[in-house]
Formats: structure tokens, sequence, C-alpha cells
């Protein structure tokens, strides 16, 4: 043979390696599930699938049942947001090491065999109905229907005390749980030993036990740079799909600390649902990759937080209330001790200015007839004229939709109450991390034309919320104070006319019907005017009447006789 055809031979044997390879690592790419390129890229790794824009996926006639169950999977690993509209009212309860029996090395997060026998015993005493991971996933985006009092068991560490201990009890009740593992502990030995692979794999078989990712070294991810995290999120996460042949689309964070970073890089590594350590349920979870869990021996606080009569304050969902024309009223009132002021009627609307002005000059040229001080915003100085709002926000003029620039002000400020409303109807809904976009708002009110972030929910279906949920840090303090509510179908415009804890307007307002009602900025910012008439003032400030403010809810409409103050029953 000569030498040209020798080369030639070469060349061709080249050719079809070439494409072996590339169907290889099309199929990889294919087949590889919950792998995230976009992350991959950003830590130096470009795959060849990434150049082009062609999938090799063989028809649906010809899918196998295996493949089908990973399309399958691989759906219930895509990222979807909170719904708002479910309850999340289940109990998440977190677990470590097993051992036979307590000692005086013994640590109070760990647990005896007896003792998590006696734990499933005073839950199912009480009605308690264990869950899956996914069942729990479904019901927070899908609002997936979820059995009474739903409890879902997660373990974290990877101890192999889980399955000499645990595990014989869980397949004996047929309790479902989850196990989350760090990568790099698989099948270490000594007094606290790891499970090793197979014995993960056999787990992940027999379908009782969710495995799930625990970072690959259990470092403290809100210690490391960006870059670290990421490696830490992925690696684990990918080694335990090529282990166990199957998507992992759930992390617990180690010692469940975590923040606004980490929940960006876990989103982007193709996680679809995140656990920390904070003690709340999942429905007041601030978005699908914080999940709050209950560590084992807060169980009693868990359940009588679930339970509904033994609750201080009921949970708070999504509210939606109807709008009708009403004449804009100035009522004064003294409830519960309270003197104070409310206007109510006509049509809200929501205000920003470039910079900051008197809530009198918002009336003015807006051509309405009441208006308040709107929420909080960013710069608290007296003499400053940014306009910079705390969290999103559409307001008049413009009524474009701003959202909160800084994800760890974004993360303060979850279960705030979010505020939107158009001419017919208004929701009340507590704010969610995926609510910074405007394409979430409108998932559940699409056809809004204003919104803002309030301090706090103050009253809630016509009750006061006492202890508040989540509070301000003055909000014991008696200051001149302010709301933004909903009454008979009418906005309402309320400030005090003396100082008063945020409690005290509460109780107040619910005495007087409002229905609905939310903290806006109060202190130096009060302003309620009535006609271009200041009926209350947070204080003089070189002789403007209270604080300039970059926002603020005016009220348009037709006027009626303001009403003398009104006694009520005190409370």
């Amino acid at each position: 043979m000569g030498v040209m055809n020798r080369f030639l031979l070469a060349l061709g044997v080249l050719g079809l390696l070439g494409g072996l390879g590339w169907s290889a690592w099309q199929w990889y790419g294919f087949l590889r599930p919950g792998q995230d390129f976009t992350a991959l890229q950003k830590v130096g790794i470009e795959p060849l699938s990434t150049r082009s824009e062609r999938k090799i996926q063989p028809p649906e006639a010809r899918l196998d049942a295996a493949t089908r169950q990973l399309k399958a999977r691989l759906l219930e690993a895509v990222y979807r947001p909170l719904n708002p509209r479910a309850s999340g009212e289940a109990i998440v309860l977190n677990y470590h090491d097993v051992f036979p029996r307590r000692t005086p090395q013994s640590v109070w997060w760990d647990v005896t065999p007896q003792e998590f026998e006696q734990q499933i015993d005073w839950l199912r005493s009480r009605g308690a109905n264990f869950i899956t991971l996914q069942q729990l996933r479904r019901h927070l985006t899908h609002n997936a229907p979820l059995p009474k009092n739903p409890v879902a068991l997660t373990f974290d560490d990877n101890h192999q005390g889980f399955y000499e201990h645990i595990y014989p009890i869980l397949k004996r009740e047929k309790i479902p749980a989850a196990m989350f593992v760090h990568t790099d502990f698989v099948g270490r030995g000594g007094s606290r030993a790891r499970m090793g692979w197979d014995t993960l794999r056999r787990l992940d078989g027999e379908g009782l036990v969710t495995i799930g990712s625990h970072t690959a070294s259990h470092r403290d991810l809100t210690r490391l740079s960006q870059a670290e995290q990421r490696r830490e999120l992925l690696e684990s996460k990918w080694t335990l799909e090529r282990q166990l042949g199957r998507p992992i689309a759930y992390i617990a964070y180690p010692e469940g600390k975590a923040d606004a970073i980490t929940f960006k890089l876990a989103r982007e590594a193709g996680y679809a649902m995140g656990f920390t350590i904070d003690w709340r349920l999942p429905g007041d979870s601030p978005d699908m990759l914080a999940i709050g869990r209950y560590i084992q021996t807060q169980i009693p606080r868990a359940w009588y937080t679930l339970n509904p009569q033994d609750r201080p304050q009921p949970r708070i969902g999504i509210v939606e209330r109807r709008l009708k024309d009403a004449p804009v009223r100035l009522e004064y009132r003294r409830d519960t001790g309270i003197r104070w002021a409310m206007i109510r009627g006509g049509r809200a609307e929501s205000r920003l200015s470039p910079y900051r002005e008197s809530v009198h000059d918002f009336v003015v040229q807006s051509g309405a007839v009441a208006g308040i001080n709107g929420t909080f915003f960013a710069d608290p100085y007296l003499k400053a004229q940014d306009n910079t709002m705390v969290g999103p926000i559409v307001a008049a003029p413009g009524r474009v939709f701003i959202p909160e620039r800084n994800p760890f002000v974004m993360y303060r400020i979850v279960e705030r109450p979010l505020v939107a409303w158009n001419r017919e109807r208004m929701v009340f809904v507590p704010l969610k991390l995926d609510m910074n976009r405007m394409q979430t708002i409108r998932s559940f009110m699409p056809d809004y034309t204003d919104l803002f972030v309030g301090g706090v929910w103050m009253v809630r279906g016509g009750k006061a919320i006492w202890p508040l949920k989540n509070p301000p840090s003055d909000h014991w303090e008696l200051r001149p104070r302010v709301f933004f509510g909903y009454a008979q179908g009418q906005p309402v415009l309320g400030a005090s006319l003396q100082p008063v804890s945020t409690g005290g307007l509460a109780r107040a307002a619910a005495a007087a019907g409002i229905e609905e009602a939310v903290l806006l900025d109060s202190g130096y910012s009060t302003s309620l005017v009535y006609q271009q008439q200041l009926i209350a003032v947070g204080r003089r400030w070189d002789g403007v009447p209270s604080r300039p403010v970059p926002h603020a809810i005016v009220l348009h409409g037709k006027l009626e006789q303001a009403v003398a103050p009104v006694a009520t029953k005190q409370n």
C-alpha cells in the first residue's frame, strides 16, 4: 500500500473515530440528568455539546420504559418557584446521626432508635401522615393536594447508623425519608461511619429513601467564595448522579447555612428544592431553594405551629379582595384608646417620584383628592434625594416594573406583604424571592397596574395579627404610624394622631372594621393629606411638614363629608 493510500486510510479512521466520539458526547449530554452547562462554563469547562443546538433524542415510539422513567425524573428536577396559592402547611424534620444508646459522647442532635420510634408514635397519635419530598415539592409548586398533617423526614450526613438502626423501622412502618449525602465522606469509617456507594445504591433502588446532595466537603457555604460554593454544589450533584444514574434535584446546606448567593448558585447548578435548618413551615419559607426544617428536638414546636387550633395566629397566604366605586371619605376615630384618622374610598394609585417630595405635592400633581406617604425606601437620611425603594414596585406615572436590585435586601424582606391591585380587585400575598420578577406576579394577578411591598402585615381577615409576623425592629416604639389597607370593597389610608406601636395601631384598625392592613413607612415620613389639608404629620423639619418621600399612595374620586371622631368599645 502506497504512502498516499495509507494517509487516506488514516484520515478515514480518524474521521470515523471523531464521529463516534461526537455522537457519544451528544448522548452523554442527553443522558446526564441535571447537568447545567452554564454552570460548567462558569468554572472554566465548556462541554462540546454546548457548541451545537442539535440534540440527539430517539423517537418517542422507540423509548423504552427506563428512558421514559428517566425523562419523568428529569421533569421533576426542573426548578419551579413557590406557588402562592399553595398553603405550604407541612412539617419537615431534620435528623443527623443515630446510635443504639446514649453515651457521654452523644450530642443533643443525635437520636437513638427508641427515641425515634417514640417520636413517630407521638406524631401518628396526633394524626400525622408521612410524605416524600416529591409530594412536598409538587404541592409547593403545583398546589397538588397533601394528606392532612403532612410530615417529611430528612437525615443529614449519610451516617451508617441510619442504615443499621432507622432504615429497618422505616421499612417496617412504610415511612418514606430523605438522606442528604456529602460526597467527600462516602464510605468513611470511624465512630461516625458513613454509608458507602453500594449501600446508597441499594437505598436508592428500593425507593423508600430519596437521596439528595449535602455538598462535597460539608463546609460552611456562606464563608466560601462564589467559585468555591459553585464547585461544592456542582461536584456533589454530579458525583451522586454518576453513582446513582439519576438526577439529583434536592440539596440540604451544611448546618443549614446559606445566603442569597448560595440560592442563586444552587438554582444555576440545577437544584429544584433546597433545605435550611430555619425553624419554619415550608409555606413560610422565602423560596423553593430555602425551605425551612425543624430539628428533631423541636417536634412539639413544629407540630403546634402546624396545628390550627394551637397556633397563635393563622398562617398568611394569598388574599384577594374585590373593589367597588365609593366616594372618598375622611373619618376621625378613637378605637382601643388610640386616636387616628382614616380615608377610604375612591381609586388608589401608587406613585413614584424621581426624587423626594411632600405627599401634598404628590396629591396636587396627580390631581388626587387624598394621599399618604408610601412604603419603605433604601436611603433613610432626611436630606437624601435618592428614590430607590425597598422591594419590587410598579407605580405611576411610568408603571414600569422595578425589581429589588440588592439580593441581600430581597432575602431580608421575604414574607413582607406584597400588595398589587387594579380597578377591580386587590391582592395581598407574602413576598417570595421569585416574586422579584414581573412574570411571577402575573402568574397570580396578570392584570395588575400598581404594586409595592409593605413593612409588615398588621390586619388579616379583620383580625389584628399579634404577635406580628416578621416584625420590623422598631415595631414596639411609640411613634406616628401609617398603613394602607382594605375594608368593605374600598382602599383605606390610615394614620395615627398620636404616637403608637405597630401592634397598637393594628388593634385599632381591626376594631374599626379594617379587613386587611399593611404597615407603611412611619415616624418622620408620616403624612396623611385630605383636600390639600395635612391631617397627620410625623414632624416638622426645616419648615417642611414631615420628611419628603419618593413614594406615595393617592386616592382619586369624589369627596364625601368628613365624619367626626367615633368612640368605640375598648378592647
